[in-house]
């Protein structure tokens, strides 16, 4: 796992002030990381979900119509 010129910064900040500031920051980088890529997961499944949600409700609006003409 590669750090930015800015995580690199932070780190060195962090490591004069003891070896949990350290721990701190890099636990903070690498939970931002994996949020985001949970965050790219989930919005590529509510995009599916989305595609399907147009097909279920056209099969609904065909049920309605056919129950509807039954009356």
């Amino acid at each position: 796992m590669g750090f930015s010129e800015a995580d690199n910064a932070v780190i060195q900040f962090f490591l004069t002030q003891g070896p949990f500031a350290v721990l701190f920051v890099w636990l903070l980088v690498y939970v931002m990381r994996k949020n985001s890529e949970r965050e790219t997961r989930l919005h590529d499944t509510l995009d599916r979900f989305a595609e399907k949600y147009d097909v279920v409700v056209d099969e609904l609006k065909k049920i309605r119509e056919r129950l509807g003409r039954r009356d």
